[in-house]
Protein backbone atom coordinates (compact mmCIF):
# COMPACT_ATOMS: atom_id res chain seq x y z
CA UNK A 1 0.00 0.00 0.00
CA UNK A 2 2.82 2.41 0.89
CA UNK A 3 4.65 1.67 -2.40
CA UNK A 4 1.47 2.43 -4.37
CA UNK A 5 1.09 5.67 -2.40
CA UNK A 6 4.67 6.64 -3.34
CA UNK A 7 3.92 6.12 -7.05
CA UNK A 8 0.53 7.86 -7.09
CA UNK A 9 1.79 10.77 -4.95
CA UNK A 10 4.84 11.31 -7.17
CA UNK A 11 2.73 11.26 -10.35
CA UNK A 12 0.25 13.77 -8.91
CA UNK A 13 2.82 16.09 -7.31
CA UNK A 14 5.53 16.24 -9.98
CA UNK A 15 3.10 15.71 -12.85
CA UNK A 16 0.83 18.59 -11.84
CA UNK A 17 3.74 20.96 -11.11
CA UNK A 18 5.30 20.23 -14.53
CA UNK A 19 1.93 20.56 -16.27
CA UNK A 20 1.36 23.97 -14.65
CA UNK A 21 4.83 24.99 -15.83
CA UNK A 22 4.07 24.02 -19.44
CA UNK A 23 0.65 25.70 -19.24
CA UNK A 24 2.52 28.90 -18.37
CA UNK A 25 4.57 28.58 -21.55
CA UNK A 26 1.41 27.95 -23.60
CA UNK A 27 -0.47 30.97 -22.25
CA UNK A 28 2.67 33.13 -22.40
CA UNK A 29 2.97 32.32 -26.09
CA UNK A 30 -0.72 33.10 -26.65
CA UNK A 31 -0.27 36.51 -25.00
CA UNK A 32 2.36 37.57 -27.55
CA UNK A 33 1.12 35.68 -30.61
CA UNK A 34 3.55 32.74 -30.57
CA UNK A 35 1.63 29.62 -31.56
CA UNK A 36 1.96 26.21 -29.98
CA UNK A 37 2.07 23.20 -32.29
CA UNK A 38 1.43 20.58 -29.58
CA UNK A 39 0.37 20.82 -25.93
CA UNK A 40 0.68 17.42 -24.32
CA UNK A 41 -0.56 16.01 -21.04
CA UNK A 42 2.18 13.46 -20.43
CA UNK A 43 4.95 12.13 -22.65
CA UNK A 44 5.01 9.67 -25.51
CA UNK A 45 2.46 8.93 -28.20
CA UNK A 46 -0.94 10.51 -27.63
CA UNK A 47 -3.93 8.17 -27.48
CA UNK A 48 -6.37 11.11 -27.44
CA UNK A 49 -5.81 14.09 -29.74
CA UNK A 50 -7.94 17.11 -30.52
CA UNK A 51 -6.97 20.11 -32.60
CA UNK A 52 -8.26 23.54 -31.61
CA UNK A 53 -7.16 26.24 -34.01
CA UNK A 54 -3.50 25.61 -34.84
CA UNK A 55 -2.67 23.66 -31.67
CA UNK A 56 -3.06 19.91 -31.14
CA UNK A 57 -3.95 19.01 -27.55
CA UNK A 58 -3.22 15.43 -26.55
CA UNK A 59 -3.20 12.99 -23.62
CA UNK A 60 -0.54 10.28 -23.66
CA UNK A 61 -0.23 6.85 -22.06
CA UNK A 62 2.34 8.29 -19.63
CA UNK A 63 0.36 11.11 -17.94
CA UNK A 64 3.38 12.39 -16.01
CA UNK A 65 3.89 16.12 -16.53
CA UNK A 66 3.72 17.32 -20.11
CA UNK A 67 5.28 19.61 -22.70
CA UNK A 68 4.49 22.52 -24.98
CA UNK A 69 6.02 22.53 -28.48
CA UNK A 70 5.94 25.80 -30.47
CA UNK A 71 6.12 26.30 -34.20
CA UNK A 72 9.66 27.15 -35.31
CA UNK A 73 11.11 26.26 -31.91
CA UNK A 74 14.07 24.10 -33.00
CA UNK A 75 17.12 25.89 -34.48
CA UNK A 76 17.36 23.38 -37.40
CA UNK A 77 13.62 23.43 -38.09
CA UNK A 78 12.45 24.92 -41.39
CA UNK A 79 10.73 28.23 -40.75
CA UNK A 80 8.47 30.38 -42.92
CA UNK A 81 9.50 33.65 -41.29
CA UNK A 82 6.04 34.10 -39.78
CA UNK A 83 5.72 36.17 -36.60
CA UNK A 84 3.96 33.32 -34.80
CA UNK A 85 7.07 31.11 -35.04
CA UNK A 86 9.06 30.99 -31.84
CA UNK A 87 12.55 31.76 -33.18
CA UNK A 88 11.21 34.25 -35.72
CA UNK A 89 9.45 36.30 -33.02
CA UNK A 90 11.30 39.25 -31.43
CA UNK A 91 13.46 38.41 -28.35
CA UNK A 92 11.10 40.11 -25.89
CA UNK A 93 8.23 37.86 -26.98
CA UNK A 94 10.38 34.76 -26.49
CA UNK A 95 11.56 36.05 -23.10
CA UNK A 96 7.96 36.46 -21.91
CA UNK A 97 6.94 33.05 -23.31
CA UNK A 98 9.83 31.26 -21.59
CA UNK A 99 9.55 33.19 -18.31
CA UNK A 100 5.84 32.43 -17.94
CA UNK A 101 6.59 28.75 -17.21
CA UNK A 102 8.50 29.40 -13.96
CA UNK A 103 6.20 32.32 -13.13
CA UNK A 104 3.19 30.00 -13.31
CA UNK A 105 4.94 27.64 -10.88
CA UNK A 106 5.32 30.54 -8.45
CA UNK A 107 1.68 31.61 -8.91
CA UNK A 108 0.54 28.01 -8.42
CA UNK A 109 2.54 27.78 -5.18
CA UNK A 110 1.10 31.05 -3.89
CA UNK A 111 -2.47 29.95 -4.73
CA UNK A 112 -1.96 26.64 -2.88
CA UNK A 113 -0.55 28.45 0.15
CA UNK A 114 -3.48 30.90 0.11
CA UNK A 115 -6.09 28.15 -0.15
CA UNK A 116 -4.50 26.23 2.74
CA UNK A 117 -4.19 29.41 4.82
CA UNK A 118 -7.95 29.88 4.46
CA UNK A 119 -9.00 26.25 4.97
CA UNK A 120 -6.41 25.55 7.67
CA UNK A 121 -3.62 23.03 8.15
CA UNK A 122 -1.20 21.97 10.87
CA UNK A 123 2.53 22.45 11.27
CA UNK A 124 5.10 21.28 13.81
CA UNK A 125 5.14 23.29 17.01
CA UNK A 126 7.69 25.96 17.92
CA UNK A 127 8.04 24.32 21.35
CA UNK A 128 11.21 22.31 21.74
CA UNK A 129 12.73 19.33 23.53
CA UNK A 130 16.42 18.75 24.16
CA UNK A 131 17.02 14.96 24.10
CA UNK A 132 18.58 13.66 27.30
CA UNK A 133 21.54 12.21 25.40
CA UNK A 134 22.32 15.76 24.19
CA UNK A 135 22.75 17.08 27.73
CA UNK A 136 25.87 15.17 28.83
CA UNK A 137 28.83 13.36 27.32
CA UNK A 138 30.88 14.09 24.21
CA UNK A 139 28.13 16.10 22.57
CA UNK A 140 26.19 18.71 24.51
CA UNK A 141 23.42 20.61 22.76
CA UNK A 142 24.21 24.34 22.22
CA UNK A 143 20.62 25.06 23.27
CA UNK A 144 21.18 23.20 26.56
CA UNK A 145 24.45 25.06 27.17
CA UNK A 146 22.63 28.36 26.62
CA UNK A 147 19.92 27.52 29.15
CA UNK A 148 16.94 26.43 27.02
CA UNK A 149 14.69 23.85 28.66
CA UNK A 150 12.21 21.21 27.54
CA UNK A 151 8.85 22.78 26.70
CA UNK A 152 10.29 26.22 25.92
CA UNK A 153 8.50 27.95 23.06
CA UNK A 154 10.88 29.71 20.65
CA UNK A 155 9.03 32.80 19.43
CA UNK A 156 11.84 34.84 17.84
CA UNK A 157 15.33 34.26 16.42
CA UNK A 158 17.37 37.40 15.67
CA UNK A 159 14.15 39.40 15.59
CA UNK A 160 12.40 37.07 13.13
CA UNK A 161 9.02 35.73 14.25
CA UNK A 162 8.97 31.95 14.67
CA UNK A 163 5.69 30.16 13.92
CA UNK A 164 6.80 26.53 13.78
CA UNK A 165 9.77 24.18 13.95
CA UNK A 166 10.61 24.62 10.25
CA UNK A 167 11.21 28.33 10.99
CA UNK A 168 13.67 27.33 13.71
CA UNK A 169 15.46 24.96 11.33
CA UNK A 170 15.82 27.50 8.52
CA UNK A 171 17.12 30.19 10.90
CA UNK A 172 19.70 27.81 12.37
CA UNK A 173 20.79 26.12 9.12
CA UNK A 174 21.56 29.45 7.46
CA UNK A 175 23.08 31.09 10.54
CA UNK A 176 26.65 30.42 9.28
CA UNK A 177 27.43 29.41 12.84
CA UNK A 178 26.98 32.95 14.15
CA UNK A 179 25.40 33.72 17.53
CA UNK A 180 21.61 33.51 17.57
CA UNK A 181 19.57 35.78 19.82
CA UNK A 182 16.68 33.50 20.74
CA UNK A 183 13.56 34.72 22.52
CA UNK A 184 11.69 31.99 24.39
CA UNK A 185 8.47 31.81 26.33
CA UNK A 186 8.60 29.62 29.43
CA UNK A 187 5.22 29.59 31.11
CA UNK A 188 4.43 33.23 31.89
CA UNK A 189 8.10 34.25 31.62
CA UNK A 190 10.07 35.50 28.61
CA UNK A 191 13.82 34.92 28.25
CA UNK A 192 16.39 36.13 25.72
CA UNK A 193 19.27 33.70 25.26
CA UNK A 194 22.35 33.60 23.04
CA UNK A 195 22.87 30.23 21.32
CA UNK A 196 25.90 29.35 19.16
CA UNK A 197 25.03 26.72 16.50
CA UNK A 198 27.46 23.94 15.68
CA UNK A 199 28.09 22.15 12.38
CA UNK A 200 26.77 18.58 12.18
CA UNK A 201 29.43 16.43 10.50
CA UNK A 202 26.93 13.92 9.12
CA UNK A 203 24.81 16.41 7.14
CA UNK A 204 26.91 19.54 6.84
CA UNK A 205 24.15 21.59 8.47
CA UNK A 206 24.20 23.84 11.51
CA UNK A 207 22.18 22.71 14.53
CA UNK A 208 21.39 23.82 18.07
CA UNK A 209 20.44 20.33 19.27
CA UNK A 210 16.68 20.53 19.69
CA UNK A 211 13.70 18.57 18.34
CA UNK A 212 9.99 19.50 18.20
CA UNK A 213 8.10 19.07 21.47
CA UNK A 214 5.77 16.12 21.73
CA UNK A 215 4.45 13.54 24.17
CA UNK A 216 3.60 10.72 21.75
CA UNK A 217 6.16 8.09 20.76
CA UNK A 218 6.11 6.60 17.27
CA UNK A 219 7.88 3.68 15.62
CA UNK A 220 10.29 5.64 13.40
CA UNK A 221 12.27 2.66 12.12
CA UNK A 222 12.04 -1.12 12.26
CA UNK A 223 15.14 -3.30 12.18
CA UNK A 224 14.30 -5.77 9.44
CA UNK A 225 15.51 -9.34 9.25
CA UNK A 226 12.84 -11.07 11.29
CA UNK A 227 13.52 -9.16 14.50
CA UNK A 228 11.13 -9.25 17.47
CA UNK A 229 8.96 -6.22 16.56
CA UNK A 230 8.69 -7.15 12.89
CA UNK A 231 7.64 -10.72 13.74
CA UNK A 232 4.98 -9.46 16.13
CA UNK A 233 3.34 -7.30 13.43
CA UNK A 234 4.38 -3.88 14.74
CA UNK A 235 4.46 -1.38 11.86
CA UNK A 236 6.15 1.89 11.01
CA UNK A 237 4.41 4.97 12.49
CA UNK A 238 2.52 2.92 15.09
CA UNK A 239 2.09 4.97 18.25
CA UNK A 240 3.48 3.30 21.38
CA UNK A 241 1.07 4.39 24.09
CA UNK A 242 2.06 2.10 26.99
CA UNK A 243 4.26 -0.82 28.08
CA UNK A 244 2.71 -3.14 30.70
CA UNK A 245 0.21 -0.38 31.45
CA UNK A 246 2.91 2.27 31.98
CA UNK A 247 2.35 5.33 29.76
CA UNK A 248 5.27 6.11 27.44
CA UNK A 249 5.82 9.76 26.51
CA UNK A 250 9.42 9.82 25.24
CA UNK A 251 11.83 7.57 23.29
CA UNK A 252 14.09 7.52 26.33
CA UNK A 253 11.29 6.10 28.53
CA UNK A 254 10.66 3.42 25.90
CA UNK A 255 14.35 2.46 25.66
CA UNK A 256 14.87 2.46 29.43
CA UNK A 257 11.87 0.17 29.93
CA UNK A 258 12.81 -2.30 27.18
CA UNK A 259 16.54 -2.54 27.96
CA UNK A 260 16.01 -3.95 31.48
CA UNK A 261 13.58 -6.65 30.38
CA UNK A 262 15.48 -9.03 28.12
CA UNK A 263 13.69 -12.41 27.84
CA UNK A 264 10.66 -11.06 29.76
CA UNK A 265 7.20 -10.83 28.23
CA UNK A 266 5.89 -7.28 27.79
CA UNK A 267 2.42 -6.04 26.88
CA UNK A 268 2.74 -3.30 24.27
CA UNK A 269 -0.28 -1.09 23.62
CA UNK A 270 -0.24 0.60 20.21
CA UNK A 271 -2.47 3.08 18.40
CA UNK A 272 -2.80 2.56 14.64
CA UNK A 273 -5.26 4.52 12.53
CA UNK A 274 -7.09 5.66 15.66
CA UNK A 275 -7.57 2.10 16.92
CA UNK A 276 -5.87 0.54 19.93
CA UNK A 277 -3.90 -2.69 19.41
CA UNK A 278 -2.24 -4.77 22.10
CA UNK A 279 0.64 -7.17 21.49
CA UNK A 280 2.72 -9.38 23.73
CA UNK A 281 6.42 -9.45 22.89
CA UNK A 282 9.64 -10.70 24.48
CA UNK A 283 12.74 -8.50 24.05
CA UNK A 284 15.82 -10.38 22.88
CA UNK A 285 19.28 -10.05 24.40
CA UNK A 286 21.40 -7.37 22.75
CA UNK A 287 25.04 -6.73 23.68
CA UNK A 288 26.15 -3.14 23.28
CA UNK A 289 29.35 -1.20 23.94
CA UNK A 290 29.35 1.78 26.29
CA UNK A 291 32.20 4.26 26.48
CA UNK A 292 31.89 6.18 29.70
CA UNK A 293 28.17 6.56 30.39
CA UNK A 294 26.91 7.81 27.06
CA UNK A 295 28.57 6.72 23.80
CA UNK A 296 26.60 3.65 22.71
CA UNK A 297 27.78 1.36 19.92
CA UNK A 298 25.82 -1.63 18.70
CA UNK A 299 25.96 -4.05 15.79
CA UNK A 300 23.64 -1.85 13.71
CA UNK A 301 25.37 1.52 13.94
CA UNK A 302 28.90 0.12 13.59
CA UNK A 303 28.24 -2.35 10.75
CA UNK A 304 29.22 0.03 7.95
CA UNK A 305 32.46 1.02 9.72
CA UNK A 306 33.29 -2.68 10.19
CA UNK A 307 32.56 -3.45 6.54
CA UNK A 308 34.80 -0.56 5.41
CA UNK A 309 37.49 -1.74 7.85
CA UNK A 310 37.49 1.71 9.42
CA UNK A 311 36.67 0.60 12.97
CA UNK A 312 39.68 0.47 15.26
CA UNK A 313 40.05 -0.34 18.95
CA UNK A 314 43.25 1.06 20.49
CA UNK A 315 44.70 1.38 16.99
CA UNK A 316 43.91 -2.21 15.93
CA UNK A 317 41.35 -2.90 13.19
CA UNK A 318 38.20 -4.72 14.29
CA UNK A 319 37.17 -7.71 12.13
CA UNK A 320 33.53 -7.95 13.24
CA UNK A 321 31.22 -6.97 16.06
CA UNK A 322 32.04 -10.04 18.17
CA UNK A 323 35.70 -9.09 17.82
CA UNK A 324 34.88 -5.61 19.17
CA UNK A 325 33.00 -7.12 22.13
CA UNK A 326 35.98 -9.39 22.88
CA UNK A 327 38.47 -6.51 22.73
CA UNK A 328 36.30 -4.36 25.01
CA UNK A 329 35.97 -7.24 27.48
CA UNK A 330 39.74 -7.80 27.51
CA UNK A 331 40.35 -4.11 28.27
CA UNK A 332 37.55 -3.47 30.77
CA UNK A 333 38.33 -0.85 33.40
CA UNK A 334 41.11 0.52 31.15
CA UNK A 335 41.04 3.76 29.17
CA UNK A 336 40.46 2.88 25.52
CA UNK A 337 40.18 4.68 22.19
CA UNK A 338 37.59 3.67 19.57
CA UNK A 339 37.97 5.17 16.09
CA UNK A 340 35.35 4.74 13.37
CA UNK A 341 33.91 6.34 10.27
CA UNK A 342 30.14 6.90 10.38
CA UNK A 343 28.04 8.71 7.76
CA UNK A 344 31.17 10.07 6.09
CA UNK A 345 32.72 11.60 9.23
CA UNK A 346 35.54 10.36 11.40
CA UNK A 347 34.84 9.88 15.10
CA UNK A 348 37.20 9.19 17.99
CA UNK A 349 35.63 8.06 21.25
CA UNK A 350 37.86 7.84 24.31
CA UNK A 351 37.13 6.49 27.78
CA UNK A 352 36.53 3.31 29.76
CA UNK A 353 34.62 0.90 27.56
CA UNK A 354 32.39 -1.91 28.75
CA UNK A 355 29.90 -4.40 27.36
CA UNK A 356 26.33 -4.19 28.65
CA UNK A 357 23.49 -6.62 27.99
CA UNK A 358 20.16 -5.01 27.21
CA UNK A 359 16.75 -5.97 25.95
CA UNK A 360 15.96 -5.04 22.35
CA UNK A 361 12.93 -5.55 20.11
CA UNK A 362 14.15 -4.03 16.84
CA UNK A 363 12.49 -0.62 17.12
CA UNK A 364 13.97 2.86 16.93
CA UNK A 365 11.37 5.20 18.45
CA UNK A 366 10.91 8.93 17.86
CA UNK A 367 8.79 11.73 19.24
CA UNK A 368 5.61 12.56 17.30
CA UNK A 369 5.79 16.38 17.21
CA UNK A 370 3.03 18.43 18.76
CA UNK A 371 1.12 20.05 15.91
CA UNK A 372 -0.33 23.55 15.92
CA UNK A 373 -3.27 24.75 13.82
CA UNK A 374 -2.61 27.35 11.14
CA UNK A 375 -5.57 29.28 9.76
CA UNK A 376 -5.96 32.88 8.62
CA UNK A 377 -8.64 35.22 7.35
CA UNK A 378 -8.67 36.44 3.71
CA UNK A 379 -6.29 39.39 4.30
CA UNK A 380 -3.72 37.70 6.57
CA UNK A 381 -4.05 34.53 4.51
CA UNK A 382 -2.95 36.42 1.39
CA UNK A 383 -0.17 38.19 3.25
CA UNK A 384 1.35 34.94 4.49
CA UNK A 385 0.77 33.33 1.07
CA UNK A 386 3.30 35.90 -0.19
CA UNK A 387 5.63 35.92 2.83
CA UNK A 388 6.07 32.14 3.10
CA UNK A 389 6.99 31.60 -0.59
CA UNK A 390 9.37 34.58 -0.40
CA UNK A 391 11.13 33.16 2.66
CA UNK A 392 11.18 29.71 1.07
CA UNK A 393 12.81 31.12 -2.10
CA UNK A 394 15.45 32.93 -0.03
CA UNK A 395 16.11 29.75 1.95
CA UNK A 396 16.55 27.71 -1.25
CA UNK A 397 18.90 30.26 -2.80
CA UNK A 398 21.00 30.33 0.37
CA UNK A 399 21.02 26.54 0.45
CA UNK A 400 22.06 26.38 -3.20
CA UNK A 401 24.90 28.78 -2.47
CA UNK A 402 26.08 26.62 0.43
CA UNK A 403 25.95 23.50 -1.77
CA UNK A 404 28.01 25.17 -4.52
CA UNK A 405 30.61 26.50 -2.06
CA UNK A 406 30.86 23.16 -0.24
CA UNK A 407 29.50 24.51 3.05
CA UNK A 408 26.66 21.99 2.95
CA UNK A 409 27.00 18.28 2.21
CA UNK A 410 25.74 17.61 -1.34
CA UNK A 411 24.84 13.94 -0.84
CA UNK A 412 22.72 14.65 2.23
CA UNK A 413 20.97 17.74 0.94
CA UNK A 414 20.45 17.30 -2.82
CA UNK A 415 17.23 15.49 -3.71
CA UNK A 416 16.12 14.16 -7.08
CA UNK A 417 12.83 12.71 -8.36
CA UNK A 418 13.20 9.40 -6.50
CA UNK A 419 13.72 10.98 -3.11
CA UNK A 420 11.01 13.56 -3.82
CA UNK A 421 8.65 10.68 -4.68
CA UNK A 422 9.55 9.00 -1.39
CA UNK A 423 8.94 12.21 0.56
CA UNK A 424 5.65 12.82 -1.29
CA UNK A 425 4.47 9.27 -0.55
CA UNK A 426 5.37 9.48 3.14
CA UNK A 427 3.72 12.89 3.54
CA UNK A 428 0.53 11.73 1.80
CA UNK A 429 0.41 8.39 3.67
CA UNK A 430 1.33 9.54 7.16
CA UNK A 431 0.45 13.26 7.33
CA UNK A 432 -2.58 13.60 5.07
CA UNK A 433 -3.83 15.69 2.19
CA UNK A 434 -3.23 19.13 3.77
CA UNK A 435 0.48 18.44 4.32
CA UNK A 436 0.69 17.00 0.80
CA UNK A 437 -0.75 20.19 -0.73
CA UNK A 438 1.73 22.34 1.24
CA UNK A 439 4.53 20.09 -0.06
CA UNK A 440 3.21 20.52 -3.62
CA UNK A 441 3.28 24.30 -3.18
CA UNK A 442 6.91 24.14 -2.06
CA UNK A 443 7.96 21.81 -4.89
CA UNK A 444 6.30 24.11 -7.44
CA UNK A 445 8.25 27.06 -6.02
CA UNK A 446 11.49 25.05 -6.12
CA UNK A 447 10.82 24.33 -9.83
CA UNK A 448 10.49 28.07 -10.37
CA UNK A 449 13.83 28.73 -8.67
CA UNK A 450 15.65 25.96 -10.55
CA UNK A 451 14.21 26.99 -13.93
CA UNK A 452 15.29 30.61 -13.52
CA UNK A 453 18.93 29.61 -12.90
CA UNK A 454 21.14 30.63 -15.86
CA UNK A 455 21.93 27.04 -16.81
CA UNK A 456 22.06 26.00 -20.50
CA UNK A 457 19.09 23.87 -21.67
CA UNK A 458 16.71 24.97 -18.85
CA UNK A 459 14.54 28.10 -19.08
CA UNK A 460 17.12 30.31 -17.37
CA UNK A 461 19.73 29.45 -20.00
CA UNK A 462 17.33 30.29 -22.84
CA UNK A 463 16.48 33.60 -21.16
CA UNK A 464 20.18 34.52 -21.03
CA UNK A 465 20.51 33.84 -24.79
CA UNK A 466 17.43 35.92 -25.62
CA UNK A 467 18.48 38.82 -23.37
CA UNK A 468 21.92 38.88 -25.00
CA UNK A 469 20.21 38.86 -28.41
CA UNK A 470 17.97 41.76 -27.39
CA UNK A 471 20.99 43.78 -26.23
CA UNK A 472 23.21 42.95 -29.24
CA UNK A 473 20.45 43.27 -31.78
CA UNK A 474 21.31 39.84 -33.16
CA UNK A 475 21.57 36.30 -31.74
CA UNK A 476 24.79 34.53 -30.84
CA UNK A 477 26.19 32.38 -33.61
CA UNK A 478 24.68 28.92 -33.90
CA UNK A 479 28.11 27.33 -33.33
CA UNK A 480 28.60 29.17 -30.03
CA UNK A 481 25.06 28.36 -28.88
CA UNK A 482 25.48 24.74 -29.93
CA UNK A 483 28.69 24.39 -27.90
CA UNK A 484 27.09 25.99 -24.84
CA UNK A 485 23.98 23.82 -25.18
CA UNK A 486 26.09 20.67 -25.61
CA UNK A 487 28.05 21.51 -22.48
CA UNK A 488 24.79 22.15 -20.65
CA UNK A 489 23.26 18.86 -21.78
CA UNK A 490 26.35 16.88 -20.70
CA UNK A 491 26.46 18.69 -17.34
CA UNK A 492 22.74 18.05 -16.72
CA UNK A 493 23.08 14.38 -17.69
CA UNK A 494 26.01 13.94 -15.29
CA UNK A 495 24.12 15.79 -12.55
CA UNK A 496 21.01 13.69 -13.25
CA UNK A 497 22.99 10.45 -13.03
CA UNK A 498 24.58 11.60 -9.76
CA UNK A 499 21.22 12.66 -8.28
CA UNK A 500 19.49 9.39 -9.25
CA UNK A 501 22.34 7.23 -7.90
CA UNK A 502 22.37 9.35 -4.75
CA UNK A 503 18.57 9.02 -4.37
CA UNK A 504 18.78 5.24 -4.82
CA UNK A 505 21.64 4.95 -2.33
CA UNK A 506 19.45 6.69 0.28
CA UNK A 507 16.58 4.20 -0.06
CA UNK A 508 16.19 2.05 3.09
CA UNK A 509 16.71 -1.34 1.40
CA UNK A 510 19.88 -0.06 -0.31
CA UNK A 511 21.14 1.29 3.01
CA UNK A 512 20.55 -2.13 4.57
CA UNK A 513 22.42 -3.80 1.68
CA UNK A 514 25.37 -1.42 2.10
CA UNK A 515 25.39 -2.08 5.82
Amino acid sequence: MLTLTYIVSAVILLGLCILIHELGHLLGGMMVGIRAKVFSLGYGKGFFKKKFGVTTYQITLIPFGGYCQFYGEEPGEERKGESYEFLTAPPWKRILTVAMGPIFNLIFGIILFYVMNLTGYTKETNRIIIPEEFKVGNYVSPAHKAGLKNGDRIVEINGKKIMGFTDIQSSVIFSKGKDLNIKVERGSETHNLIVIPFMMDSSGRFSIGVIPYGERVLVAELVEGNDVAERSGIMLMDEISSLDGTRISSPREFTEYIKTRANEKIRVKLVRGGKEIEKEITPRVNKIVLVGDNAVLDSVNTSRAIKKKSLKFNGISVANYDDLLAKVDENRDKNSIIELSMHGSEKKIEGKAKVETRGFIGIYPAIAPEMVDVKYGPVDGFKYAIIEPYEFIVMNLKGLGMLVTGKMDVRENLSGPIRIAKIAGEVAYYKGIAAFIILMAKISIILMVMNFLPIPVVDGGHLVFFIIEAIRGKPLSEKVMEKIQTFGVIALILLGVFVIINDISMLPFIQRFLN
